[in-house]
């Protein structure tokens, strides 16, 4: 429990800081899951996504409300200039949470100090090919295919779902002969001759029919 939570009259002051509303905000969705006692559907209702929710649970247990506010961003040189170092941790989120949209990114960036917003995390992305989901996911595997990284079962399931290869996949076998599929449809019945079936078969390697 958040013995730091709770509704006091300083909280329910308004304020025209930026950085104040959306720690209050933030501040919201914790109270609302300890209401609730329910992180999950806490997330849910404010479209949090939960690894975000432990990071901002953890800086307020350790900051208050404070920890709950974007850090400034640090400029290396022109102050609209994302550093190499902000762009390489753009892309590192990007893909290790393929799913994610430009919002999580940037809200998940911020806990780690890098404050980026999602209008330039979304530029960084297009600018390095990887704006939507199916490319992070493609660009995934290729990784995965190059480098040998590891992907979790979700990410396969992706992955098989973008790549029009596997979509295409049916059976696959390594040499004519070795998976055979057969089948057998009755046509009718001939005078005199009786029932005609028709047998089809068909070799994965070589998909070609062969009636018998």
């Amino acid at each position: 429990m958040l013995a730091k939570i709770g509704t006091t009259k300083s909280d329910k002051t308004t304020t025209k800081d930026p950085l104040e509303k959306i720690a209050r905000h933030r501040l919201g969705v914790l109270q609302l899951a300890e209401n609730l006692g329910c992180v999950s559907e806490a997330c849910r209702r404010s479209g949090m996504d939960r690894t975000i929710f432990y990071a901002w649970k953890k800086r307020f247990e350790e900051q208050g409300l404070e920890g709950l506010k974007d850090l400034p961003p640090i400029h290396h040189s022109h102050p609209f200039t994302t550093s190499q170092e902000d762009i390489a941790k753009i892309l590192s989120a990007a893909e290790q949470y393929p799913g994610w949209g430009c919002t999580k990114i940037s809200d998940y960036l911020k806990l780690e100090g890098c404050s980026v917003s999602s209008p330039v995390v979304q530029k960084i992305l297009i600018r390095n090919g990887l704006a939507s989901q199916f490319d992070r996911y493609l660009h995934l595997e290729e990784k995965h295919l190059k480098e040998g990284i590891p992907l979790t079962e979700e990410q396969i399931r992706k992955i098989e779902k973008f790549n029009p290869c596997f979509a295409e996949r049916h059976v696959e076998s390594s040499r004519p002969g070795e998976l055979l599929c057969q089948d057998t449809k009755l046509i009718g019945t001939l005078s005199g001759i009786g029932r005609v079936y028709l047998h089809a078969l068909v070799d994965s390697k070589h998909p070609i029919k062969h009636i018998l």
